[in-house]
């Protein structure tokens, strides 16, 4: 079981929950980001709200998600509790955590532009519609 949680888990674990990490706080700044939208105005309230209920709900998700990975491969299936997977663990997630956190500026930006600069979200969605047309 050792080998499996050194070759398998552990890079899997690392790379998975510091993804679940982030996007986890990335919810939280956009909670915050959606509140300032809220009390700023400059956003339809719906939408706003709606940003802002998306937020929330990510959250959850996202952190649930982790805790749930935690507890099945702590508690439940006892990995991480040797040397080697945690150092294995910890490589994989230093990597994931350089690697992903440099695309976090542009995600709060466009948060930030979503929740304060009217038609953001609809130029957003135009984009995506054009950009599959043109493939």
């Amino acid at each position: 079981m050792n080998v499996l949680g050194v070759i398998v888990v552990s890079p899997l674990w690392g790379i998975i929950s510091t993804t679940l990490f982030l996007q986890s706080w990335l919810a939280f700044i956009g909670i915050i980001i959606w509140i300032i939208g809220i009390i700023r105005g400059k956003v339809e309230r719906k939408t706003a709200f709606l940003g802002l209920g998306m937020a929330v709900g990510l959250g959850v998700l996202w952190s649930g998600l982790l805790r749930l990975g935690y507890y099945l491969l702590s508690d439940v299936l006892s990995f991480g509790y040797t040397t080697a997977e945690n150092v294995v663990y910890w490589i994989f997630a230093g990597i994931t955590l350089i690697w992903s956190g440099l695309r976090l500026p542009a995600k709060v930006k466009k948060t930030w532009r979503n929740a304060n600069v009217p038609g953001s979200i609809e130029e957003d969605i135009w984009r995506r519609k054009l950009g599959k047309i043109g493939k």
